[in-house]
């Protein structure tokens, strides 16, 4: 995955710790599950234990198709969370474009 795509996913998940409109948040959701997915695939292929059902789960939480709420306060703590899961994993998936 393009560091480009990591960073910019993880700024994105930081930024939605702010109460923003809807729609940015519906972005988000594409976007978060998206990029959660494809880093799932990804760390799947370079055989990691762990980190493909940790991608995954965080791929359903973001998913747009079926939502899960929960309350504003706490998807700023999971937005949070999962950007800096993302930086910090973001070696594991990396790749050099």
């Amino acid at each position: 995955m393009p560091t480009a795509v990591i960073y910019l996913t993880a700024a994105m998940l930081f930024l939605g710790a702010a109460p923003l409109p809807y729609g940015y948040y519906m972005l988000l959701r594409l976007v978060a599950c998206g990029v959660f997915a494809f880093a799932a695939f990804i760390a799947y292929n370079r055989k990691n234990t762990a980190l493909p059902w940790v991608y995954g789960f965080m791929a359903l939480v973001f998913n747009p198709i079926i939502k899960i709420h929960f309350p504003k306060e706490m998807w700023a703590v999971i937005d949070i969370a999962a950007g800096v899961l993302l930086l910090a994993t973001a070696k594991a998936v990396k790749t050099n474009a």
